[in-house]
């Protein structure tokens, strides 16, 4: 049996931010590709490489002739091209599985399209694999599809235990996608420690995608994985993708021992949560220690009001000190904020806003807009409020309006959203977080893990990103 895994580009109405000079791995296809590849032969077509369109998905389909044709689809405004590749494998006689994010939060809705023939729900590593072994979805946990017309929605699966999980199969990687995947220039790989999160921001749904859980992979074998060639042959800096990487500290400050011990020389990154900062500075010293230097803080908001309403469990003085603690152990501070985070925001509290973060110390700012993903508690609310202004997913970018504000209007949150950034980038901030970066953790520090020259390669992809977005506007 043939299987093609295919990762959809993102949509071209991501106008905002550094997405287009970040292009990591694909580790979920990797993963189930890790669970598959004993009883089919499989391949992975990464459709963000710059040369992989849909004439060249086409051709691969028509020559490969998969039996099933897998497509990951996070998040919700990668339907357009979700369905046109499915549409396309369907025209070859192809069946057609989607999951991830988008699809196990609304997978009625999903199903309604015809050219989708399954939705994997959730963990799709031993669904898919049950998938392929009867080649049917009858019976098995986690799949809804169509048959005779009717959808069916067979019972949810139990998480896995993430101590016995197959490593992605990286190796399925073709050269093209070997040279392509970079964080700002530098090679990059990721790696997963746990999944879920045990927070329950009201934006976000990752706690329901994983049923409010939260899961670690044991430490040797993450260890084991930092070892693999793939990795240690290539990569300058791992990703660590976790939703929420600081939750356990002793998990997290073992972990550090054991990389360090290991004499993994890499650099890391991850994203991590205000108040651990603050709570729990000596994980973060750890951190430091065993190479991460990245980290990404969803900051969200400066008004401790909205920051409660959304759910955050933070205030904002506690983001002030976070940002000095890190600086301090010489992080490079990238922070998101969410530009009508409250829904009864004015254009004074946006103005507000962009004057706070002009003057806050984080190294690399981007904005979002406050965006209502299916499955959140923030949907509930807007639907149940009647606020919401299109339900074509395309648009759900987090930079195009979709929600009605009672004192801002849609042009109003599309014009804030160009000034944040026109009024708050400067070439000075990430200039200043890589400075610290070798100033506070040292040359040798550095030299170990990365050439210099590639420190420097990195700064200069950044401002060639922040020239582009400023002229953008």
């Amino acid at each position: 049996m043939r299987i093609l895994l295919i990762k959809p580009s993102y949509s071209n109405v991501y106008r905002w931010g550094p997405q287009t000079d970040i292009i990591t791995p694909p580790l979920g296809l990797e993963y189930i590709a890790a669970y598959i590849k004993d009883i089919a032969d499989v391949r992975i077509i990464d459709n963000r490489l710059e040369t992989i369109n849909l004439k060249v998905i086409e051709k691969a389909i028509e020559q490969y002739q998969p039996d099933y044709v897998g497509i990951s689809w996070n998040f919700s405004s990668q339907i357009d091209i979700a369905r046109r590749i499915a549409k396309i494998a369907k025209s070859y006689g192809c069946r057609t599985v989607v999951g991830g994010w988008h699809p196990t939060l609304v997978p009625s809705e999903t199903l309604e399209f015809p050219s989708i023939d399954i939705v994997v729900r959730g963990e799709g590593e031993i669904t898919f694999r049950e998938l392929i072994q009867n080649n049917s979805p009858v019976g098995i946990l986690g799949l809804s599809y169509k048959q005779d017309g009717k959808q069916i929605h067979n019972p949810d699966r139990e998480l896995m235990n993430l101590k016995h999980v197959r490593p992605p199969a990286r190796h399925f990687r073709s050269v093209l996608a070997k040279k392509t995947y970079n964080f700002f220039g530098i090679p990059v790989d990721c790696i997963e420690t746990s999944r879920g999160c045990p927070y329950f921001c009201n934006f976000c749904s990752i706690h329901h995608f994983f049923r409010k859980k939260y899961r670690q992979h044991a430490i040797r074998d993450i260890i084991k994985e930092l070892h693999s060639s793939e990795i240690r042959n290539r990569a300058g800096l791992i990703y660590v993708i976790d939703d929420n990487f600081v939750v356990d500290h002793k998990f997290v400050i073992d972990l550090c021992n054991a990389i360090i011990q290991s004499r993994i020389n890499k650099y890391f990154m991850t994203q991590v949560r205000v108040d651990m900062v603050v709570n729990h500075p000596e994980v973060f010293k750890k951190m430091a220690d065993a190479g991460f230097i990245y980290l990404f803080l969803g900051l969200e908001s400066f008004s401790d009001g909205t920051l409660e309403k959304l759910n955050k469990q933070i205030k904002f003085k506690q983001i002030k000190s976070a940002l000095k603690i890190l600086h301090d152990l010489g992080f490079f501070v990238h922070g998101n904020i969410i530009l009508g985070a409250n829904l009864e925001d004015t254009r004074q509290d946006l103005e507000s806003t962009i004057e706070i973060a002009k003057n806050l110390d984080v190294d690399l700012l981007t904005y979002s807009l406050l965006t209502p993903f299916p499955g959140t508690e923030l949907w509930e609310q807007v639907l149940s409020e009647d606020l919401l202004l299109t339900r074509d997913w395309h648009q759900f970018t987090w930079s195009d309006p979709v929600i009605k504000y009672p004192y801002l209007s849609s042009d109003e949150l599309s014009y804030f959203l160009g000034k944040s950034y026109k009024e708050t980038m400067s070439f000075h901030r990430p200039w200043q977080g890589i400075r610290r970066l070798v100033q506070t953790r040292g040359l040798k520090y550095n030299m170990l893990r990365i050439a210099p020259i590639d420190i420097f390669k990195m700064y200069y992809q950044m401002l060639k990103n922040l020239r582009k977005i400023l002229s953008n506007k």
